[in-house]
């Protein structure tokens, strides 16, 4: 008796020693890229001399368009877009991966039941009458077992399911965000489709009158055929723009039908926009430091990076010992006259306990990848954070050239006004011929075109400043709460 208590002691110290020498050593393998701060990367002029008293945009920024048929439009995208549909569900993918790995911290309880038909040996610990004999095995058992999680790696592991549907509702509202510009500059571009179909209408008018003015004064002996061809030879390339812009505008709009997630037969339905914008455009005072918490794509990418954070925690954790308790208790006898008996019950406990001594480095390589995960999550948060400062600089210096572009075409629209004017009332006076006339009115037909340019790239502008300030995902009058962003130790994972 003495000998196996003693023999029972060596077994347990050496256990012992067992559990605290040999894991395998996560030694060397730590994150090496690090966050970018955005209050350390420089603005640029155009965000810091821009005006800063506009409040982070709301959910519904294309309201400032006055449009009633976007609106529609952009519900239609919404409700019908493949794109954001398939974002939806991978949303609801990360949701039920969440599920299945907090089930893992949970007590797992089952049940068996099994018969089968079984000859015994005579040669073994079989008793009498069942030796040798053919008779039907019988078992029924309840079974418990809890994993004990010690070092929290199945918690890190669902936290980190939690973090990506977090990251995964973000990236919803990108694709969203990025469906509804998509609209909005379709829908600019048709708008600017139609005032240029306009133009080329009064122009091909124009040219109508000059062929007619030429063939007059040819049938008067004051002109030449030669002057006819001249006035006849644009026409045919002014019907040809004609053409070319219609054919745009129905492009135009069996794009936003697909957009939709509609087929090309929609875009018929689709009207001439009435777009009445008005809206003084400025940027948030709080730029560029709150950007990070508005903008959906640095929000996904911050999520992302926190749960490749807890990722690697739970890789750290099978490098240590695992403890689960395991039980069952149940029925088990030979045949069917007895196995609900108190001598057919059997019962059991213990702890099964494994150490991770030798697996070839695959441990290793698992928290390597983990590792490297997390360092690619940073890098491409870092990237975004530059790109967002870039998108909105790039609006801001488009909008301050355009604002100026659109000045001086002001003043020369306004200059050739007057100067159409001029030639009328000296035609009405007989001081000048109606060529005069129809000059006058072709130059500012080209000053109005270049004016439709300028105030639709001022419309797309807006759009894609919204975009880059995040469009307003989460509207502080609503009951949709803005995720506080993670807070990511880097120290923690060395």
């Amino acid at each position: 008796m003495k000998s196996a208590k003693n023999l029972y002691v060596i077994f347990t110290l050496t256990f012992a020693m067992v559990l605290l020498t040999s894991c395998i050593s996560m030694s060397g393998i730590s994150p090496t890229s690090h966050l970018l701060d955005v209050n350390k990367l420089k603005a640029g002029k155009a965000i810091e001399s821009f005006e800063q008293n506009m409040p982070w945009p709301k959910e519904d920024w294309w309201k400032s368009y006055h449009d009633a048929q976007l609106d529609l439009l952009i519900s239609q995208a919404i409700s019908g877009n493949p794109n954001l549909r398939i974002a939806y569900n991978r949303l609801t993918l990360v949701e039920a991966y969440r599920v299945g790995a907090h089930a893992a911290l949970l007590p797992n309880v089952g049940a068996d039941a099994s018969s089968g038909l079984e000859r015994f040996t005579a040669k073994q610990f079989v008793p009498l009458p069942w030796a040798g004999n053919t008779y039907w095995n019988n078992q029924a058992t309840t079974s418990l077992s809890y994993d004990l999680d010690l070092w929290g790696g199945k918690q890190s592991a669902w936290k980190a399911y939690i973090d990506e549907a977090k990251a995964s509702a973000a990236e919803v509202q990108q694709v969203k965000l990025s469906l509804i510009t998509a609209v909005v500059r379709e829908y600019v571009q048709l708008s600017i489709a139609y005032e240029l179909s306009d133009i080329a209408n009064q122009r091909l008018l124009l040219r109508q009158k000059r062929i007619s003015l030429a063939h007059r004064a040819l049938s008067g002996g004051i002109g030449t055929r030669i002057n006819v061809v001249e006035a006849e030879m644009p026409l045919s390339l002014i019907r040809g723009q004609i053409e070319i812009i219609n054919k745009h505008i129905e492009l135009i709009k069996n794009e936003i039908a697909a957009i939709s997630g509609q087929g090309p037969g929609a875009g018929s339905l689709i009207t001439r926009p009435v777009i009445l914008f008005n809206t003084q455009i400025s940027l948030p005072s709080d730029l560029p430091a709150n950007l990070i918490s508005h903008r959906p794509d640095l929000l996904a990418n911050r999520w992302h990076m926190e749960a490749a954070s807890k990722d690697i925690e739970s890789a750290k954790v099978d490098f240590y010992p695992n403890i689960n308790l395991l039980s069952f208790v149940g029925f088990q006898a030979i045949g069917f006259g007895q196995v609900i008996s108190n001598s057919s019950l059997i019962a059991g406990v213990g702890p099964a306990i494994s150490l991770p001594i030798y697996d070839g480095g695959k441990r290793r390589g698992n928290l390597s990848a983990k590792t490297a995960r997390y360092d690619i999550a940073v890098e491409k948060y870092n990237a975004t954070l530059i790109n967002a400062l870039q998108d909105v600089s790039n609006q801001l210096v488009t909008l301050q050239f355009n604002t100026k572009q659109i000045e001086e075409a002001a003043i020369g629209l306004a200059m050739l006004e007057k100067s159409k004017d001029l030639a009328e009332e000296s035609y009405q006076s007989g001081l000048e011929n109606y060529q005069k006339v129809i000059d006058a009115r072709v130059n500012l037909l080209a000053q109005r075109e270049l004016q439709i340019y300028l105030q639709g790239e001022r419309l797309e502008v807006y759009a894609e400043l919204m975009q880059s300030l995040g469009g307003g995902i989460y509207d502080e009058h609503s009951n949709q709460m803005r995720p506080e962003l993670p807070k990511v130790d880097m120290g923690s994972h060395s």
